[in-house]
């Protein structure tokens, strides 16, 4: 298919480079940012512009890889008629480009995308669209970059894209704080990357509520008084250690 993608960041690198290598054609690329445009067209052999004025009307897919925030804008100033126009977002409703076109899709990759990252795994694609012709264009296109492909509702995205909040940005928030404070203890980090990538790879193989460890699930008092002085000086992160400790011991104690 014939594809112009408004947008030039993390999504737009990740789904631009797919769709080349499985044969489709990048015939545009518009970033508010001319400069942004160029790089990722040059990448995919593809016209680049900074204004929507100058988009291209003749693809058949119309791929909006851009911020949420960004998305409002779009909705008032595109205007694409009949032609099929998808948004990428996971917490953004169906509706929300309504007005740019009648015929209006979603392709939400579940995954954590950086467009430094040249080899992408399988990435799970969410699908959504407001008729069946375009679900059926839809499906083709996402099955032509990825073998994971689910059709979900508004709501069971907004769903996914909130647990995978937890299970991706929460996890590394707190692999943050725990490198913050070895550093500020004078320990090294690098000792922790073996048990963090235990943690990971056991759940490929177990279902992570059996693999389950650590003080707060044996309700283990007197260790969780020692880890909670040694963080009196950093009372936010003694909040951090108390709630995810209380969650720990009700889950398996209910």
């Amino acid at each position: 298919m014939n594809i112009v993608i408004i947008g030039a960041g993390n999504i737009a690198h990740c789904f631009g480079t797919l769709l080349k290598m499985h044969g489709h054609q990048i015939l545009q690329v518009i970033s508010r940012k001319k400069e942004n445009a160029q790089v990722l067209a040059e990448i995919l052999h593809a016209s680049a512009t900074d204004d929507l004025l100058d988009i291209n009307m003749d693809a058949d897919i119309y791929l909006l890889a851009v911020s949420d925030s960004a998305i409002p804008e779009l909705n008032d100033e595109l205007r694409l008629g009949k032609r099929i126009v998808l948004h990428t977002a996971g917490a953004v409703p169906l509706d929300a480009i309504r007005r740019i076109s009648t015929h209006t899709g979603v392709m939400y990759p579940l995954q954590s995308i950086r467009k430094e990252v040249k080899n992408y795994p399988v990435i799970p694609l969410m699908l959504e669209a407001s008729n069946d012709e375009v679900m059926r264009r839809l499906q083709s296109i996402a099955q032509s970059i990825s073998s994971r492909i689910e059709v979900v509702s508004s709501e069971q995205r907004l769903q996914l894209h909130l647990s995978a909040v937890f299970c991706n940005n929460f996890t590394n928030h707190l692999i943050v704080r725990a490198k913050q404070f070895c550093e500020q203890k004078g320990l090294d980090f690098g000792l922790l990357q073996p048990i963090i990538r235990e943690t990971f790879e056991r759940l490929e193989k177990f279902a992570p509520e059996t693999v389950q460890t650590g003080p707060a699930m044996r309700k283990d008092e007197e260790t969780m008084a020692k880890h909670r002085t040694l963080m009196q000086d950093q009372p936010h992160l003694q909040e951090i250690y108390k709630v995810m400790s209380d969650s720990i011991y009700d889950f398996y104690n209910a």
